[in-house]
Parts: C-alpha cells; sequence; structure tokens
C-alpha cells in the first residue's frame, strides 16, 4: 500500500488503538508528511499562504507531483489533524498576522526609494504595531486575593474594628441607671450579654432565670 493511499481515518484509528510503535514504513510516511506540511504551514514568510504550499508539493514531491488533487487532499488533513481540535487564542492569531505584516514592512523598506519609500514602509509598521495592541495599555491586573472567598471572623474583642472598646464601667454604670425598674436577673442577664459580669451557659442546680 502507498503512503498517499492514507488517510486522516487511518491515523485516527492508529490513536485509538494506542498508538502502536511499530507502524509500516508507508504508513510513517504519510504521518511525516502532514508534520512536513505543517511546518511549511509555520513558514509564512517563505510559503506565503495555502496555494504557495500546494503548489511546491506538486512541484517537488516525487509521488505527488502533477497531482493537484492528492496535494491539496494531504493540505486539508494536515489542516484537520494539527488544528481541527485545537482553538488558537485571539492572541497568537494577531502575532501571527503581524509578523506578516512585519515582513511587508521589512521588504518595503529594503525596497524604498526615496522619501515615499520609507514612508511606505513605516505605515505598514504602524499596522502590525496596532495589530499586536501595542498603541493600547496593559490591563491592570487585580491582585488574586480579591477573587478569594471572604473569610468571617468571630470574635467579641471590639479593638479589632475602628470603634473600638467602650469601657466596661461605663458601660455598667449605664445599665444600673438605664434599666433599673428591670428584674435583678434581667439586668444581670443584660451585663452578662455586655460582657460585663461571666457568661453563664448552665444554671446552677435550683436557680431559675425566669424569677
Amino acid at each position: 500500500m502507498n503512503w498517499t493511499s492514507y488517510n486522516i481515518d487511518m491515523l485516527y484509528e492508529w490513536i485509538e488503538n494506542g498508538q502502536i510503535s511499530s507502524v509500516s514504513e508507508e504508513f510513517a510516511k504519510y504521518v511525516n508528511m502532514l508534520s512536513k506540511i505543517f511546518n511549511m504551514k509555520q513558514r509564512f514568510d517563505i510559503y506565503g499562504d495555502k496555494e504557495a504550499i500546494i503548489k511546491h508539493l506538486i512541484a517537488f514531491e516525487p509521488d505527488i507531483k502533477g497531482n493537484r488533487v492528492q496535494a491539496l487532499k494531504l493540505y486539508n488533513e494536515a489542516m484537520e489533524y494539527y488544528y481541527g481540535d485545537v482553538e488558537l487564542p485571539k492572541n497568537v492569531l494577531r502575532n501571527m498576522a503581524a509578523a506578516r505584516v512585519e515582513k511587508d514592512a521589512q521588504m518595503a523598506r529594503l525596497t524604498a526609494e526615496g522619501p515615499d519609500g520609507f514612508e511606505k514602509a513605516s505605515k505598514i509598521e504602524e499596522r502590525a504595531f496596532k495589530m499586536r495592541q501595542l498603541d493600547q495599555k496593559d490591563e491592570e491586573k487585580l491582585p488574586d486575593l480579591i477573587y478569594q472567598k471572604p473569610n468571617k471572623v468571630y470574635t467579641l474583642d471590639m479593638d479589632m474594628f475602628e470603634i473600638g472598646n467602650v469601657p466596661k464601667e461605663e458601660i455598667e454604670q449605664w445599665i444600673d441607671t438605664n434599666v433599673k425598674q428591670l428584674p435583678v436577673k434581667a439586668i444581670e442577664r443584660i451585663k452578662q450579654e455586655a460582657l460585663i459580669t461571666k457568661i453563664k451557659v448552665f444554671e446552677e442546680d435550683g436557680e431559675d432565670s425566669r424569677k
């Protein structure tokens, strides 16, 4: 079986079967060709675009020579295999496009004849500058602490807050002055809740807090 008879479905099947280490020489040639086409795609400064790659395959690959249909099939399968399940981030795509524009600017500068030519090159460079968003301010990165779940603090120490602690003597004096009409037990409970006296969690034997 000639390597050109292989297709991407066979490659996916090989992957699903656990990527068996021993493969035929022809199958290896097919996979290597997909990798080669992918690498050519990265060299946009040489091959430029899809059509340039297909023309190269037709002209220089012995098993594909003159067969545009086969060259197009291999190109599409290489793009599907390497890009089909990968979504490139926008900043990567922007940088790739900007790099192509920068190549154009370099060529324009090398071939410039006089001020007008250099002005044209500068305008092309400005396009690349904006494509990389270098003309925009960097976004201010917020500290990670902002996104963390806030911690709850339970405390009886008011010094931890801006209002601070009021002297206990003043609180006790205010209670004695303003709630003296209440029963003694009620006043004691208020003082306990105000932390003037020790809080009683359990009543003593024979003691009834309702009286």
